[in-house]
């Protein structure tokens, strides 16, 4: 068996960090998570941190333009594990047409950034977890 300290030093940093973020923001605190290996591995800590119950609203910003199996694995388990999943869509944005391929930068801006500033509002969240890299 390997001698993984550094990973479970990271991984016990991690779980204190997102607890301390709970404690210090509880209802006003939420998850972003795009179920891409980041966002799913930010998560998976936060199943850890609570013993398996993630008490943190879990945010999906869904631009109407993924997969339906990415649709398929968000339902899957954000049931299985029981989230408080929100999806946050800009349907003003999506009823004008935005699209990529109308104007890439727009079409971000729109269905994401916007997307984004709108579930915070309405959620009344002041912080955010996210998963990412350090090198990003």
């Amino acid at each position: 068996m390997r001698n993984n300290s550094y990973l479970d030093q990271l991984e016990s940093k991690s779980i204190y960090i997102i607890r301390e973020a709970f404690w210090e923001y509880r209802e006003k605190l939420g998850i972003l998570w795009s179920m891409g290996k980041d966002s799913t591995t930010l998560l998976h800590l936060a199943r850890k941190a609570f013993l398996g119950n993630v008490p943190i609203p879990v945010i999906h910003i869904d631009t109407s333009f993924k997969f339906k199996e990415i649709y398929k694995f968000r339902d899957k388990y954000a049931e299985k594990w029981r989230l408080n999943l929100i999806v946050a869509r800009n349907d003003n944005a999506l009823e004008r047409g935005v699209s990529a391929a109308k104007d890439r930068f727009a079409c971000c801006s729109a269905l994401k950034t916007d997307a984004l500033k709108q579930v915070l509002a309405q959620q009344k969240l002041k912080a955010l977890l996210v998963g990412i890299r350090r090198d990003e």
